[in-house]
């Protein structure tokens, strides 16, 4: 019982791999489970450090690079096709499933052609509410479609869709109540940092350094240095650092979440049950991100401001406005709490393998 798992790139896609992985390991052992990806994503890191073999594609990017490189990676795309098809036919999987991300495509495609001749089962996880174009296209050939919000399902044919939520890390757990004694914020933009929110918390230090707030910032690698130094000059003590490997311990002491709206952080904001203020990524493909904050929400489980337009003594405002309602803190933590799927692993799994 082999399960071959495709993508990365993203913390989001990678994690979510990871949770799924974890969970067959359970029944089928780790050696029966390969990861293939690139080594340009944070699987390569990830990946090998929780303990599962990986393969690598030579894949490049598409979005948001230079004419050069889109034309590099088009020309890579058959010795990728090919790689794929050698790595399925020896590895033999019962079940391929594509977790997003640019080594998802080739993977997956092949698969649906390839698998058949053994009878494994293909299938693709849509974190986002809005499918991209890479998922809804590889959706058509796939035997099931995971998705993580039920409004997904309306881009692919509903006799494929199990709507099973996202998967995320097991060691995510409910971090009881918000802390409101010493407010504290966590401020994070992803696995790779947010230089678009790192400048706004930044700008808005002369606004909050009077408030006695506790800072917890993640500020990916390359911006480290600046944002320590806007702390510094400010006269702000804070934790400040590239990447942030113990997120619960983070979790558990924020009163307020400032952060992206990709689909893994939803999915673990649920879970740990904390109050948090979206800011998505203006360039998300499809506005996905947007769409994600607007389901939470509606329903009052956070609050979402866009990263433009915004001055620094307003965004300062919005913070402190939150800050200073213990009783609307409250009502976001436990309305995000109703997000959480606590079994979405353990279905896709059992899905997959039957």
């Amino acid at each position: 019982m082999k399960l071959l798992i495709a993508g990365g790139g993203t913390g989001g896609h990678v994690l979510a791999g990871i949770a799924i992985a974890d969970e067959w390991a359970k029944a089928f052992g780790k050696e029966n489970v390969l990861f293939v990806g690139s080594s340009l994503g944070l699987e390569a890191r990830l990946v090998p450090k929780a303990g599962y073999l990986l393969k690598l594609l030579p894949v490049g990017a598409l979005n948001q690079v230079s004419l050069k490189v889109r034309l590099r990676t088009l020309l890579k795309l058959p010795l990728c096709f090919l790689v794929s098809a050698w790595i399925l036919l020896r590895f033999r999987p019962h079940s391929i499933l594509g977790v997003g991300g640019y080594a998802s495509g080739p993977v997956v495609l092949m698969a649906s052609f390839l698998a058949r001749f053994w009878r494994g089962k293909t299938a693709i996880l849509e974190q986002n509410l809005i499918p991209g174009f890479t998922n809804r296209k590889l959706g058509e050939y796939t035997d099931r479609v995971f998705v993580a919000f039920d409004e997904s399902g309306k881009s692919f044919n509903a006799k494929k869709i199990l709507a099973s939520g996202n998967p995320i890390r097991a060691a995510m757990q409910d971090c009881g109540q918000v802390p409101l004694e010493r407010k504290t914020l966590f401020i994070f933009g992803g696995s790779q940092g947010a230089m678009g929110i790192n400048t706004l918390v930044i700008n808005a230090l002369p606004h909050l350094k009077s408030a006695d707030l506790r800072f917890i910032h993640q500020t990916g690698l390359k911006d480290l240095d600046r944002v320590k130094a806007a702390y510094l000059d400010a006269g702000v003590n804070a934790r400040v650092e590239p990447f942030i490997d113990d997120m619960l311990s983070c979790y558990r002491a924020a009163s307020l979440i400032i952060c992206r709206a990709g689909s893994s952080t939803l999915a673990e904001i649920a879970r740990v049950g904390r109050p948090a203020l979206f800011i998505p990524l203006p360039t998300a493909a499809d506005n996905h991100q947007q769409k994600n904050a607007e389901a939470y929400s509606r329903v009052g489980a956070a609050r979402v401001m866009r990263q433009d337009g915004v001055s620094p003594s307003e965004f300062a405002e919005s913070i402190l406005g939150l800050l200073n309602d213990g009783e609307a803190l409250e009502g976001m933590a436990l309305k995000v709490r109703k997000f959480y799927k606590p079994n979405a692993a353990a279905d896709i799994v059992k899905d997959l393998s039957l």
